[in-house]
């Protein structure tokens, strides 16, 4: 387990007392980690309180959460958080990975949960997670995967398909190998930084 002043302990304190203030159930059901960075704490209105300064410590704490550091959260796809670790082991890791499992759920553990913090807050109306990535668009061939490019398990045939059942990846999506940016599998080019994607 993290000592208490660590970055992701922070990340994690944050988040569940963000979640008590406007998400209370989570407390005691799944979310999903596209919820984590769009709703509940995202980078660009929570940075302060995170204390981070850029959008890739914002990044890399999620993705050391989400991959099992301390305990504090649990991927409900074990390939999922397979993959995030071995991730986190590499010299240069994608920090943007988290995003390719946007639709994964997650969950708080119960027995690592910190204080609640006495302060007298309104409670904000939270908006709904606009879950972008869901609405991906398919490839212009309009056909899937025959098979999970994450975990390899035979998809379904499904016009609706979008995400594995088995692991929760979006199989048309692939993140950039440069910034992280979420592209769809057929782009040559990032749209965000101009690397190409080698395909």
């Amino acid at each position: 387990m993290p000592h208490k002043s660590s970055p992701v302990h922070r990340f994690h304190e944050v988040l569940v007392d963000e979640i008590r203030r406007t998400a209370p159930e989570y407390l005691n059901q799944p979310f999903t980690v596209a919820e984590i960075y769009q709703s509940l704490i995202p980078y660009r209105t929570h940075r302060d309180r995170l204390g981070v300064e850029q959008n890739g410590d914002y990044e890399a704490m999620l993705l050391r959460l989400l991959g099992g550091e301390g305990e504090l959260l649990e991927l409900e796809s074990e390939a999922a958080q397979s993959r995030i670790r071995r991730e986190l082991e590499g010299k240069n890791p994608n920090t943007g990975l988290y995003r390719e499992y946007a639709a994964v759920q997650v969950r708080l553990v119960g027995e690592e949960l910190p204080a609640a913090v006495e302060e007298k807050v309104e409670k904000p109306k939270r908006a709904e997670p606009s879950l972008e990535l869901s609405a991906t668009p398919a490839p212009v061939d309009g056909e899937s995967p025959d098979a999970c490019p994450d975990c390899n398990a035979d998809l379904p045939d499904r016009d609706t398909l979008r995400f594995c059942p088995f692991c929760g990846t979006n199989v048309f999506i692939v993140p950039c190998g440069e910034c992280g940016e979420v592209l769809e599998r057929e782009w040559l080019f990032c749209v965000a930084c101009g690397t190409p994607t080698g395909d």
